[in-house]
């Protein structure tokens, strides 16, 4: 996980810190992904939003880091997708290879976010349901077409604000509509303030992900139960683990 970003205090939002305790690994994960002819992911701006305007400062230095990293799939994600294409580096065209541009959505209100971003060219387009706070079906059907991964979770509040209410159906719909599309799904965790949340959905751990490879591009969703461990994110085995 990519921590060089301005990050956003939990409990006063307008307080930005710029973290870049990690800025340097990248390129060590290149290395070591390039010698074994494999691809890692990694999820850049967890606690932050790559496309915020105070990260304008940093962002081309990240775009390089990017274009120097073929063997790292880099997964964006914005809650503001209407910031994204402004800032895009001039040599975008259809889209880098290794990444993955992605959107968050909690309320049947921002399923427009969805819209944005599917007017963006990009390798790969995915959207997190995190935290759902709502059923978001039947309109989220209307909007899943040009996607090709779905996350999904409850909200925990990370021991900081008491979770809003989760409901496990809200996820069953979501997973349901992916299987319908053949669209991977990949569920984070149950709602409710448990120190570790429970990662099982009726009993299953989905880890669905598309393959990591630059070859696999818009609209080809590939694999549906592809396990990925934390931080350097290898593609492993269809086998869940439920950790």
């Amino acid at each position: 996980m990519f921590h060089a970003q301005s990050r956003r205090s939990w409990t006063d939002p307008e307080k930005v810190k710029l973290c870049t305790s990690t800025w340097g690994k990248p390129r060590a994960w290149q290395k070591k992904a390039e010698k074994a002819g494999e691809y890692e992911s990694v999820f850049a701006c967890s606690y932050s939003d790559f496309f915020l305007p105070e990260a304008d400062e940093w962002r081309a230095d990240a775009w390089t880091l990017i274009r120097e990293t073929p063997n790292l799939i880099w997964q964006l994600a914005s809650k503001r997708p209407g910031l994204i294409a402004e800032r895009l580096p001039s040599d975008w065209g259809d889209g880098y290879k290794n990444v993955w541009l992605g959107t968050s959505v909690e309320l049947k209100k921002y399923l427009s976010r969805m819209d944005v971003l599917r007017s963006i060219r990009c390798a790969l387009r995915w959207v997190d349901f995190a935290s759902t706070l709502e059923d978001l079906m039947p309109e989220l059907s209307e909007h899943i077409g040009g996607f090709s991964w779905v996350c999904a979770s409850g909200e925990t509040g990370c021991n900081y604000v008491e979770p809003r209410t989760w409901d496990p159906q809200w996820a069953r719909n979501v997973r349901d509509l992916c299987s319908k599309k053949g669209i991977p799904f990949y569920f984070s965790h149950t709602g409710g303030r448990k120190r570790y949340p429970d990662r099982l959905l009726d009993g299953v751990t989905h880890n669905g992900i598309p393959p990591l490879a630059p070859e696999v591009g818009e609209n080809k969703p590939g694999g549906s139960e592809i396990m990925v461990a934390p931080n350097l994110s290898k593609v492993a085995s269809s086998e869940a683990t439920g950790e």
